[in-house]
């Protein structure tokens, strides 16, 4: 899968020593759009979609690298 990022230098800045990943990926900000996400995509785990997880991506800006968290809900 490919992704275009035309944006990407317009991320949200990251501040790496204060970050939790888990937190980052948790209900609360999975839903909170971003510049930069989130996005992703279903993967199904039944022909008749009740069951899936989902897989979404955000990516933030450090003081000298681009960070990506993938993250998922398997809450479904």
């Amino acid at each position: 899968m490919l992704f275009e990022l035309p944006e990407l230098e317009n991320a949200e800045w990251l501040d790496e020593s204060e970050v939790d990943p888990q937190l980052l990926c948790s209900e609360e900000y999975a839903s909170r759009s971003g510049i930069i996400g989130p996005f992703g995509l279903l993967a199904l785990a039944s022909e008749d979609q009740t069951e899936h997880t989902a897989i979404f991506f955000r990516i933030y800006k450090t003081s000298n690298r681009y960070v990506c968290f993938m993250c998922s809900d398997q809450s479904r």
